[in-house]
């Protein structure tokens, strides 16, 4: 991995650590080198030689937010108008046949577009749980999800999904062999997961879901996944009719299911986790079993709300994720932020949590549900130098008499700067090294292509 050269973060308005004393330092600066954080304070910034400073003037720096479940490729198919008033599971199988012929170079250009709403959004890692290999897409399509966000120049975390069993949602092109799944969850392991503080790939293994992975797949998933040391994710608890059909084909409540099959513990993250009985909300704190919450992907699709403060409360990691953008439409990790807060205070009142609660989700949970939290999720000393600076105010935002925390209840903005390991990845609003317009039309003619085949 290159080593950045030293940078220095100056005319800082707010710098918000989310260090354990939870401190936001006034007319700050922070210096990294070699990727890591050196040193930070308020004040008159240290007086350095080789390093590229950066101005923030007036910002408030956060730090780097990590998005902890996506579908990248779906980003082909936001707002698609023939399954865009359905729920969760007739709108999975209304779009599978978007998908047949689907290629790498299609998952290119969708993690590309993807990777760039978030960076432009303050984050700085995301995950992408990829689950569609069509038998004429290649036998390496994930490779170019990590070959894309390396180009990005954004941490990643490839989640190698995987379907085993053909289903009324999942048709049999889009599955499997298990044989073929756990060989393939070993060769991303070997060529691309990255070890250590400042890791920018990691692999984890993903089934996609109960009702398309056997008990098996889920137990040699997991037995692999711990051989490797590298987490395991998969959906749980989004819908109430998962749980109904889970007790009557199963025989249990989805996550008493998979964890029979090893499906539990601080090495396990489950997207959504809306639909839990007090029961399974003592087993998910008790082993300690993560979270990611996806307020408006859950609002759009009409599932349910999460219950995050009882699973913050008893001592599981809730993160957030902006869930495919076919179901979002959009990720914009700080505006996934805010909703976590308004849609909490929804259901518990405005009392039943702070901006800084929901920031704590979008950093530091996200850095714990990803096996991150020793070097990502606060700005101190010693952690990679991950920072995402937003204007002091905008439009929507002028006059807010407490900064940080109308960077939470105001219209959600973009970043001014994002560094991701020591290096400027946006600068001055505008991605470093990307022209955005080509991308974007390149994205506009592959979802083109994709909805005019569209066979129902």
């Amino acid at each position: 991995m290159p080593k950045p050269a030293r940078l220095l973060l100056k005319n800082v308005g707010h710098l918000v650590t989310m260090d354990p004393q939870r401190r936001i330092l006034r007319d700050a600066w922070l210096l990294a080198e070699n990727g890591f954080i050196v040193s930070l304070g308020a004040g008159q910034p240290p007086k350095v030689t080789g390093a590229k400073t950066v101005n923030a003037r007036g910002g408030i720096a956060t730090p780097g937010m990590i998005n902890t479940h996506h579908h990248m490729f779906q980003n082909l198919a936001r707002a698609f108008g023939p399954i865009s008033n359905l729920p969760l599971l007739p709108w999975l199988a209304g779009h599978m046949p978007l998908w047949r012929h689907f290629s790498p170079a299609d998952l290119f250009v969708a993690t590309q577009v993807a990777a760039a709403e978030l960076m432009l959004s303050g984050c700085t890692m995301t995950s992408d749980h990829h689950y569609l290999f069509p038998r004429d897409g290649g036998p390496e399509m994930l490779d170019a999800g990590f070959h894309a966000a390396a180009a990005m120049g954004i941490r990643y975390v490839g989640c190698r999904g995987s379907v085993n069993q053909p289903s009324d949602i999942m048709p049999e092109w889009a599955t499997q062999d298990l044989d073929v799944i756990l060989a393939d969850c070993q060769r991303l392991h070997d060529r691309f997961h990255q070890k250590g503080p400042g890791a920018m790939a990691h692999i984890a293994f993903a089934p996609c879901t109960i009702f398309g992975c056997s008990g098996e797949h889920y137990r040699e998933s997991a037995k692999l996944a711990r051989l490797l040391k590298v987490r395991l994710h998969t959906h749980c608890g989004e819908t109430i009719p998962e749980n109904k059909d889970a007790r009557e084909r199963l025989g249990a409540r989805p996550f008493a299911y998979m964890a029979k099959h090893g499906w539990e513990g601080d090495d396990v993250w489950l997207a959504h986790g809306i639909h839990f009985n007090d029961r399974d909300i003592a087993h998910l704190t008790r082993t300690k079993t993560g979270i990611a919450h996806c307020p408006c992907s859950n609002m759009r699709l009409g599932s349910g709300v999460c219950r995050v403060n009882d699973l913050r409360k008893g001592g599981s990691a809730v993160s957030l994720g902006v869930d495919g953008s076919a179901s979002n439409d959009s990720g914009h990790m700080l505006h996934e932020a805010r909703l976590a807060l308004l849609l909490t205070r929804v259901v518990h009142g405005a009392e039943s949590i702070t901006p800084e609660q929901a920031l704590e989700m979008a950093t530091l949970e996200g850095a714990r549900n990803l096996g991150r939290s020793a070097d990502l999720g606060s700005l101190e000393p010693g952690k990679s130098a991950d920072i995402a600076v937003f204007p002091a105010e905008d439009l929507f935002s002028n006059g807010a008499h407490n900064p940080v925390h109308g960077l939470l209840l105001c219209h959600a903005r973009n970043v001014d700067t994002l560094v991701i390991h020591g290096e400027v990845r946006v600068s001055e609003g505008r991605l470093v090294g990307v022209d955005l317009p080509k991308l974007l039309t390149k994205h506009r003619k592959t979802a083109r292509r994709f909805h005019d085949g569209y066979r129902k």
